[in-house]
C-alpha cells in the first residue's frame, strides 16, 4: 500500500515538473477530431516540443530561420514524441495519424502517459462522459483542455470532479471556423487556473495563431465563447433583415451592401458571411444550425440566467399590502432570447445539421422573398420569391 502511494506521488511530481520546465518530453493528446478538431490536432502535432518560453520562444523559431523549427526537424521531433489522437471513429484516427504524422490510439486507456489532453467535442455532455473516464486514467497533476464551446456550469462541475484525482482543467474554445481551424487561424478565450493557463498556453497558440486571451477562472472560457456566438448569430439575423425590408423596398442586397460595408453598419457577417454563403445560396460556412442553437442557448440559460434586475415595489400608502415591499425579479436579456427563438425556426425549418448560415431561412419564408446576388437590370430590382428547400 506504501509503495503504491510512493508510486503515485513521485508521478505526480514527475509530471508537474515537467509541465513547469516545457520538457520536450511531456506527452500531449487530442481527443475529437471533428470540423474543427481535425485541423486543430494537425497544428498541434506541428508544435516543437519544448515550451518552456512559451509562444515567444515558438514564434521566434518560425520566424528568424531556426533549424529546430525545419521541417526535417520537425518530423523527426514528430516520431520521437508524437501527438496522441483519439476519435470515436478510429478510421478517422488512422487517416489523421497517415497525414500529419500523430499516433492513433484505439482506446482512452492508452493515453495514461498524458500530461495535456485538449478535446473538441459537440457538447458539454461529452465531455463529462469523456472526463469520467480520463479521471481514472491520467497522472495526477495532468491537465484536461477543453476546446469545446461548452456549458461554462458544466464545466465547473466536470472541474471539480477532475479535481478530486488532482488533475487540472482549462476551458480554451475557439473561433474562427473549420477554415480557421485548418490554418490556424483561430482566437482562443482561455479559463482556468494560472498555473495549468500557463502550462497550456503555448500548445494552444501552435492552433490558435490569431489570439489567445486568458479571461477568468474556470467557465469563463466557455461563457465568453457562447456570449460570442450570439452576438455572430444576431449580427446575422438583424442583417438579414434588414436586407430583406430593403429588397422589398426594391434595393439590390448586394448593392445594399456596397454601401453598408462601406459605413458604419458593417459587421463580419455583412462583410464576409452573406455574401459568401447567404447571397450565394451556398450556406456552406462548415457550422450546423443545431450547435449554433446549443451556443446561444447556454449564452440564455447558463449566463443569461444569472443576469437579473431586482425591482422593490413599496407598498407604502396601501393599507391592503400591509406594509411590504413587493419584489419583482426582472431578466435582463431581451435579445438573445429572439436569437434563439429564430434558431430554433432555422432548426424546425431545415434541419439541425443544415449550415448556420440558414438561419436566415426563417425571416425569408415570412417575408416571401429571398436574398440573391445580383443588381437588377437598369436600376430596377425585383427580389425572387421564396422556394422551400424541400421543393
Amino acid at each position: 500500500m506504501l509503495a503504491a502511494v510512493r508510486s503515485i506521488s513521485q508521478r505526480a511530481m514527475t509530471t508537474s515538473s515537467l509541465l513547469k520546465q516545457g520538457r520536450k518530453d511531456v506527452n500531449v493528446a487530442f481527443i475529437g477530431l471533428g470540423a474543427m478538431g481535425y485541423g486543430m490536432a494537425a497544428n498541434l502535432s506541428r508544435l516543437p516540443r519544448s515550451c518552456s518560453d512559451g509562444h515567444k520562444h515558438i514564434m521566434e523559431n518560425e520566424h528568424d530561420g531556426n533549424s529546430s523549427s525545419s521541417p526535417a526537424v520537425q518530423e523527426e521531433q514528430q516520431k520521437q514524441n508524437p501527438v496522441f489522437v483519439w476519435n470515436r471513429h478510429s478510421s478517422v484516427a488512422k487517416q489523421h495519424a497517415s497525414e500529419f504524422g500523430t499516433r492513433d490510439v484505439s482506446s482512452l486507456e492508452e493515453l495514461g502517459h498524458c500530461s495535456i489532453v485538449f478535446m473538441c467535442l459537440p457538447t458539454s455532455h461529452e465531455v463529462e462522459a469523456v472526463c469520467q473516464r480520463l479521471s481514472h486514467i491520467l497522472p495526477p497533476n495532468a491537465i484536461v483542455a477543453d476546446c469545446t464551446s461548452g456549458d461554462p456550469l458544466m464545466t465547473r462541475r466536470i472541474a471539480s470532479s477532475l479535481a478530486l484525482r488532482q488533475i487540472q482543467m482549462v476551458d480554451c474554445p475557439v473561433s474562427g471556423g473549420p477554415a480557421g481551424a485548418k490554418s490556424g487561424q483561430l482566437t482562443s478565450m482561455m479559463g482556468g487556473p494560472l498555473e495549468a493557463v500557463s502550462a497550456v498556453e503555448p500548445y494552444l497558440r501552435r492552433m490558435a495563431q490569431k489570439n489567445v486571451v486568458p479571461v477568468g477562472s474556470i467557465g469563463a472560457g466557455h461563457a465568453v465563447k457562447a456570449v460570442n456566438n450570439a452576438l455572430n448569430a444576431a449580427h446575422l439575423v438583424i442583417a438579414s433583415e434588414g436586407l430583406l425590408a430593403l429588397a422589398n423596398f426594391g434595393i439590390s442586397p448586394e448593392v445594399a451592401l456596397e454601401a453598408i460595408n462601406g459605413s458604419s453598419g458593417r459587421s463580419l457577417q455583412t462583410q464576409e458571411r452573406i455574401p459568401k454563403e447567404v447571397l450565394s445560396r451556398e450556406f456552406d460556412y462548415g457550422f450546423p444550425l443545431g450547435l449554433m442553437l446549443k451556443d446561444v442557448t447556454i449564452a440564455v440559460d447558463s449566463i443569461g440566467s444569472s443576469c437579473t434586475r431586482t425591482k422593490h415595489n413599496s407598498s407604502c400608502g396601501n393599507a391592503n399590502a400591509g406594509g411590504k415591499d413587493e419584489v419583482e425579479v426582472e431578466q435582463i436579456p431581451k435579445f438573445f432570447p429572439l436569437v434563439k427563438d429564430i434558431l430554433q425556426k432555422a432548426v424546425n425549418l431545415e434541419s439541425k445539421e443544415a449550415d448556420y448560415s440558414r438561419v436566415v431561412r426563417p425571416l425569408e419564408a415570412e417575408a416571401g422573398l429571398e436574398l440573391h446576388a445580383g443588381s437588377g437590370v437598369d436600376g430596377n430590382y425585383e427580389a425572387p420569391s421564396y422556394k422551400s428547400s424541400n421543393t
